[in-house]
């Protein structure tokens, strides 16, 4: 027995014709794209059929329908590519700012005593309940004029008289 197909549940309002239109205004071809597909499985033609008119992997034909059931007219607008609108506001970019100059990650219960991009998307986590990968933290830090240093290692469990005799020696070596 063979997986359900995937179905149109819901035309969020609009009609066949509505949606026909909406696809002949489409500025773009991902939007006409996805319009024809919904357009097609709400009439009932299979799933590969419509990948296979529609030159699309039958992966992407789901990916268009699932996120129409669950986002509707925002599942046509093309928003791929760094197109989706920023969910960093301006208030959280400004606690940003204040935290990294003013609080030390301890006094937020963290363990370092300075702050990391890792740290960073961490406490943004936990104040503002979303989550940001260390890389783009560190980007926004950079946006706001931030700069980092890599640590330096120390060995905090050599011996130091051995580490001033390697030194003395290093030195005579070299003249």
């Amino acid at each position: 027995m063979g997986r359900k197909a995937i179905e149109v549940t819901s035309l969020h309002g609009l009609t066949i014709e509505d949606l026909n239109a909406l696809a002949k205004r489409a500025n773009n071809n991902y939007t006409y794209t996805v319009t024809q597909a919904i357009i097609m499985r709400y009439q009932g033609i299979e799933t590969s059929v419509i990948a296979t008119t529609l030159s699309k992997s039958y992966a992407t034909i789901i990916n268009y329908l699932n996120d129409w059931n669950n986002t509707g007219l925002l599942a046509i607008s093309d928003a791929r590519g760094g197109k989706r609108p920023n969910t960093f506001t301006d208030e959280m970019l400004e606690g940003l700012r204040d935290v990294v100059e003013t609080k030390s990650p301890q006094d937020f219960d963290f363990e370092q005593s300075k702050w990391d991009s890792n740290t960073l998307a961490r406490y943004i986590e936990e104040t503002y309940g979303k989550q940001y990968s260390d890389t783009w933290i560190r980007n926004m830090l950079k946006g706001l004029g931030f700069s980092y240093k890599r640590g330096v290692y120390k060995p905090t469990l050599g011996d130091a008289a051995l580490q001033e005799n390697f030194k003395k020696k290093c030195q005579s070596s070299w003249i």
